[in-house]
């Protein structure tokens, strides 16, 4: 004993901080998030929490399947009868198209395509290169460090390298043919997975249902949208055409898995109020949504347009002219979903063809997730798009879909490197990714995409807002979203405070000025954020008050703010362990 005393008092000495070790910073909880949570609990001022436990594939219960093994058919596209070409030499677009075909009209299956380059490019009159649409359909290479996609074209506007969507588009805003839709009977005032309707008798277990409502005077105005957001012919004065008014309708889709008494019980909570006022009711969906598909374990590239940067072409709305480069690979996407559920992209990433720049990987956008639900995107990485001019260009991770979950993701160099858009955009999750270098902040862009999941994102040069859009045109983006949540952001560095819009001669000579912070909210209710972390971890939200319902607590305190991730523990409460 005589000997370690003597010892430690040397050490203790020498290295005070043994003796006396600082005590760790104190754990904390968010005021909305207590222990003991469970969905609805608000505080005295009414906010609240989501559960966004219900993203991704199979609403985190299940893991992604390996298809092949499900569906017995593993078909190599480089074998007879396809013939697809590893080298690179010839096209392959034909091949490649006629496998996965094969394999989803027999029923599903995973079309390999071994390591090598294969390129393609759509065919005439084709607005994808390949198009995954049955269900139960995979396109997997063997790693995105072995298998590459280069799209060997840059007359790509509006087009995508790989599209994943039935064989005709959904639309999902149409009034449901007679007898097979219900109004409410109730207002449902918050989230619910119980919805009572006139006719529960119409529906039944298992049957997909969209949730509606429309865009009345009463709801435009609830949203501080009156004299910008009014459908033309409901009031006076109003501007949007109607052929335009889908862009603000509220809109969910869902299953029934039970009908209880006068009650729906969903497979997943609505999110917005629904309203009798509003005119809420449940209709039967559409027929044709396509499930169980993805693409998985290989790169895409796309050739990159010869018109080079320090010429005319690239301006912000050079996209709308004809004969610009800025035209040609306007709205292009590496991979786009459409009506899907239960589907996925996993370990896919960008490159540089060869003879690209190498930070030219992509000719505009990456990934976008339409209309449909459950899409998990997985350890995916997007980076350097050539286009980053207004119109949509440049977007990396967008997401216009319900229910969805972008997991251990990277995205670097886009215009907005994480997008949220449209009123049908809810329930999404962004988790433990990664935003570096964007153009302008990753954001929420248009039309109250609400009820969103930004969580434990690291953002390196990059950051994230939630403000009033008055841009967009007819009509505008305005309130962009409400009741999402920033929680526990990781800043690593900010953004530069000014920034340059455009490219070349044309390029704005005067900087843009902005803020230098890790979150942005301005001109918005019902936001929450919830601890930050890291060398850039400032917040800027104004106004944030109980009367507009904005939340900031812990700026600078994330890294002890328990639990680490919202989305992980809430998961885990539902299903009692989770997928993590």
């Amino acid at each position: 004993m005589k000997t370690f005393s003597i010892a430690w008092l040397l050490a203790a000495a020498l290295f005070p901080a043994l003796a006396s070790p600082a005590s760790a910073a104190p754990a904390w909880r968010s005021s909305l998030y207590p222990e003991n949570w469970t969905p609805g609990f608000a505080d005295s001022d009414g906010r609240f929490l989501h559960d966004f436990s219900y993203a991704g594939y199979r609403r985190g219960e299940e893991p992604i399947p390996d298809q092949a093994a499900k569906t017995g058919r593993l078909i190599d596209a480089t074998k007879p009868p396809y013939g697809a070409d590893p080298t690179g030499a010839r096209d392959s677009t034909a091949a490649i198209q006629s496998a996965l075909d094969a394999a989803g009209e027999a029923g599903g299956g995973v079309v390999f395509l071994p390591a090598g380059t294969y390129r393609v490019a759509p065919p005439e009159g084709a607005g994808a290169a390949l198009h995954i649409r049955y269900s139960n359909t995979v396109l997997r290479g063997a790693g995105p460090e072995r298998t590459f996609l280069c799209n060997d074209t840059w007359q790509m506007r509006d087009k995508h390298v790989v599209r994943i969507s039935p064989p005709k588009d959904i639309w999902w805003f149409g009034e449901a043919p007679s007898g097979s839709s219900s109004p409410l009977v109730r207002d449902l005032a918050g989230p619910s997975r119980r919805v009572p309707v006139r006719d529960p008798q119409k529906f039944a277990p298992g049957e997909r249902i969209v949730l509606r409502i429309d865009p009345t005077p009463r709801f435009i105005a609830s949203l501080g949208m009156t004299g910008k957001w009014d459908i033309a012919g409901a009031t006076d004065g109003g501007k949007v055409p109607k052929g335009k008014s889908h862009w603000l309708t509220l809109l969910y889709i869902r299953k029934v898995v039970a009908v209880e008494g006068d009650e729906l019980v969903l497979d997943a909570p609505t999110r917005l109020p629904l309203l009798v006022a509003d005119n809420a009711r449940v209709q039967k969906a559409p027929a044709g949504v396509i499930e169980e598909v993805g693409v998985e374990d290989l790169a895409i590239g796309m050739r990159q347009h010869p018109g080079t940067s320090d010429e005319r072409g690239w301006e912000e709305n050079d996209f709308g002219k004809t004969g610009t480069p800025a035209w040609d690979v306007h709205q292009s996407h590496a991979v786009a979903f459409g009506s899907v559920e239960n589907g996925w992209l996993r370990r896919v990433h960008s490159y540089a063809p060869e003879g690209n720049d190498p930070r030219v990987h992509l000719l505009s956008n990456g990934v976008r997730i339409g209309r449909g639900r459950h899409v998990t995107v997985e350890a995916c990485d997007f980076r350097f798009p050539q286009y980053r001019g207004g119109g949509g260009n440049g977007y990396l991770f967008t997401l216009h879909g319900s229910e969805n979950l972008v997991v251990r993701c990277h995205a670097e160099g886009g215009r907005h490197n994480y997008d949220f858009g449209t009123m049908t955009s809810s329930g999404n999750v962004i988790h433990d990714s990664v935003a570096k270098d964007g153009l302008l902040f990753s954001d929420f862009h248009m039309f109250l995409s609400a009820a969103n999941l930004i969580d434990n994102v690291t953002c390196d040069g990059d950051a994230f807002e939630a403000t009033f859009r008055p841009w967009g045109g007819t009509p505008m983006h305005g309130v962009s979203t409400a009741q999402s949540v920033f929680w526990n952001l990781n800043g690593l560095r900010y953004p530069p405070a000014e920034v340059t819009l455009g490219v070349g001669p044309d390029a704005k000579e005067k900087p843009w000025t902005r803020k230098q912070v890790l979150v942005l909210v301005k001109q918005l209710c019902d936001i929450t954020i919830i601890g930050t972390r890291g060398p850039a971890n400032k917040v800027s939200a104004w106004p944030a008050n109980r009367e507009n319902r904005v939340l900031v607590e812990g700026q600078g305190r994330g890294d002890t703010l328990e639990p680490r991730s919202l989305y992980l523990d809430q998961l885990a409460r539902r299903t009692g362990g989770g997928r993590q």
